[in-house]
């Protein structure tokens, strides 16, 4: 995706390099072409002699660095849409590409958000320098960048069958939970990535005083792993600057949802009606209470959320694609333990990083031939059962071994949803394991809790008077939706 004429990222050219006529603007970054965002920017190293005549400092690693390491690389071979891709021919992009539109959105609101950031900090902190431009904007993007180098093989699905089995590294700053990808995104960035990480010393550009970090600045590899927590943490020792942006990554909207959203529709051929994030980041600013939204950017905002409801509501919970997960579901624990063995993969990431569809699928392919099938398989031995092989050639196949039958959709607000569910699973019947499933796909609308709604995401009236709390504000939109399914086997 970058320039294959310059040198390569993470190398320093020990001859004259290939670009040395070029203006000095191009030594810096590689621009990849995105249909999303048009072009991206990405910081590659200088040698020391291009850093000094552009009045940079020394630097040991660069974002290209990080994009050709092993891990940003295993992403290209996890899929974004799980398997929605069977159901839509051309949503076949990858986490890859995703996570490079996440790190520039993340760059594009904290270029923006910087000068309110800056005087606010002042406000609160006054004598306290404030964090150059330049650390701002790279925490921000290698955040986004990196937010989902913990996914596993077919992404969410793979938290929900496999990790949820094990659990999550102990921290005292949460209670005890299961073990996510973000979990493991922290681990690989805190053992993994962290020398880098800490070598990089600016963000795309090349004005010195504005894209640079500062001589005593670098980035704590420990704030990446902060702001892409799930859940959101709260730690009163991060910079007070990283804790008003942490919203950014897991607040009402995110720089993750503000890419994916307009990402999978695009490469999936839908529309969603508008979505005006521009607006939306325009209208943002950090106030003293840290994230906040004037209200005319409302508007912007519950378009956001309404596309974002479609997607989920036509895509990922459409009726095929949630027949294939069915499938999947059956198989999907088992073929993990076949390959990867039945230890976490928290304990094991050298292991983990080899763990990806490439591996899975390939290996699903001999199953779904009646090759490397047994009756009582092992653990890491790389074979199944045969009604797993088989499962796997109706999936492969696309194939899907049950129908919807029944379909009904609710909406809610918080204090309804158990009641909403229970009604639901009612009307539908029960379940007959093997011949009749239930389904209940939920999607979280917008923010439930009022209270923690109301604190990710201040809004300032016209004028600068109070307005509306945000969940007031979003009240057309519902806190829940839900899509319910009977489903019958259909072999």
């Amino acid at each position: 995706m970058h320039d294959d004429t310059v040198d390569s990222p993470g190398t320093e050219a020990t001859t004259e390099p290939a670009d040395s006529g070029a203006h000095p603007q191009m030594w810096a970054v590689n621009l990849l072409s995105d249909p999303i965002h048009g072009y991206i920017e990405l910081t590659k190293r200088l040698t020391s002699e291009r850093a000094d005549r552009l009045g940079l400092g020394p630097e040991e690693a660069a974002e290209g660095d990080l994009l050709d390491s092993a891990w940003l690389q295993r992403m290209r071979r996890i899929s974004q849409l799980q398997s929605a891709r069977w159901v839509f021919p051309t949503a076949e992009h990858s986490r890859f590409t995703h996570s490079l539109g996440v790190m520039h959105e993340a760059g594009l609101w904290a270029r923006h958000l910087y000068p309110s950031l800056r005087a606010a900090l002042a406000a609160a902190e006054p004598g306290t320098p404030a964090p150059s431009e330049g650390l701002v904007v790279e925490t921000l993007r290698l955040a986004g960048l990196l937010h989902d180098v913990g996914h596993g093989p077919f992404a969410h699905f793979f938290d929900e069958h496999v990790l949820c089995h094990f659990p999550a590294p102990a921290d005292p700053r949460r209670k005890h939970k299961s073990l996510t990808h973000e979990d493991l995104s922290q681990l690989i960035i805190e053992r993994e990535l962290g020398e880098l990480i800490g070598g990089i010393r600016r963000a795309p550009g090349l004005v010195p005083e504005r894209d640079a970090l500062r001589p005593h600045e670098s980035i704590d590899p420990g704030w990446l792993s902060f702001l892409i927590s799930k859940p959101a943490l709260a730690d009163p020792s991060m910079p007070r600057w990283l804790r008003w942006l942490q919203p950014l990554l897991s607040g009402v909207f995110t720089v993750d949802n503000l890419d994916y959203v307009r990402r999978d529709a695009y490469l999936i051929g839908v529309s969603t009606g508008p979505v005006d994030v521009e607006r939306l980041r325009r209208y943002s600013f950090v106030g003293p209470g840290g994230l906040s939204l004037y209200e005319p950017g409302l508007g912007a905002l519950e378009m956001f959320l309404t596309a974002r409801l479609f997607l989920y509501q036509q895509i990922y919970y459409h009726r095929s694609v949630r027949a294939i997960d069915l499938d999947l579901a059956e198989v999907f624990r088992p073929s993990i333990t076949a390959i990867f063995g039945d230890g976490s993969p928290a304990d094991d990431l050298g292991h983990y990083a080899d763990l990806d569809e490439y591996a899975l699928l390939h290996q699903a392919a001999l199953w779904a031939r009646s090759e490397a099938l047994s009756d009582r398989p092992a653990p890491g031995d790389g074979t199944v059962t045969p009604e797993v092989g088989r499962a796997w050639s109706a999936i492969l196949l696309r194939r899907p071994r049950w129908r919807a039958e029944t379909e009904l959709r609710r909406s809610y607000e918080a204090a309804g949803r158990a009641a909403a569910l229970a009604e639901a699973r009612s009307e539908l019947g029960p379940e007959e394991p093997g011949r009749v499933a239930v389904d209940l796909a939920e999607i979280d609308a917008r923010p439930a809790e009022a209270t923690a709604t109301d604190s990710l995401l201040a809004v300032v009236g016209r004028d600068g008077a109070p307005a509306l709390p945000l969940s007031a504000a979003l009240a057309r939109l519902p806190a829940y939706s839900l899509v319910a399914r009977r489903y019958g086997r259909a072999e």
